[in-house]
């Protein structure tokens, strides 16, 4: 049996750091480029994909909307298991929900979170889930000659 790809949840602030205007081409944007073209598997819950219609009328583009399709369309949609949702409540307080579900994805998919989100700070250091920052996305994928 084959084994499967690794797994990404890109954090919505991934896409608005991509997508905020700005006179250049910012290295998200780069970044969730790569990662299309390279067929990597992403995964998310609906909760993710909503944030990311949110946020794509929020800040309207065409470069913002292709990339929102591009996103949503390659993106694994799952279901997240109450049980995975519980084991990540301790870390989040009433107002991350939605943290708590992406962790909860990551958890139950085996999936590398890629977020600069400190509310992600404390189920990382615990060991719960993997989590990478954008910078460290960039440096990882891009490397310092493709910037």
């Amino acid at each position: 049996m084959a084994t499967p790809l690794p797994a990404f949840l890109l954090d919505a602030n991934v896409f608005v750091s991509a997508i905020k205007p700005v006179p250049r081409v910012t290295d998200s944007l780069r970044l969730l480029v790569h990662l299309l073209d390279a067929g990597v598997r992403l995964v998310g819950s609906e909760i993710l994909a909503e944030e990311y219609l949110r946020y794509a009328q929020l800040l309207p583009s065409p470069t913002t909307a292709a990339l929102a399709a591009s996103i949503l369309e390659s993106m694994e949609i799952i279901h997240v298991e109450e049980r995975f949702v519980r084991a990540c409540e301790p870390y989040f307080g009433a107002k991350g929900v939605k943290d708590c579900v992406h962790a909860a994805t990551c958890l139950q998919l085996g999936a590398t979170l890629v977020s600069n989100d400190h509310d992600f700070d404390a189920i990382e250091r615990a060991g719960v889930i993997r989590r990478v920052t954008t910078s460290e996305a960039i440096r990882r994928w891009l490397g310092p000659h493709k910037r």
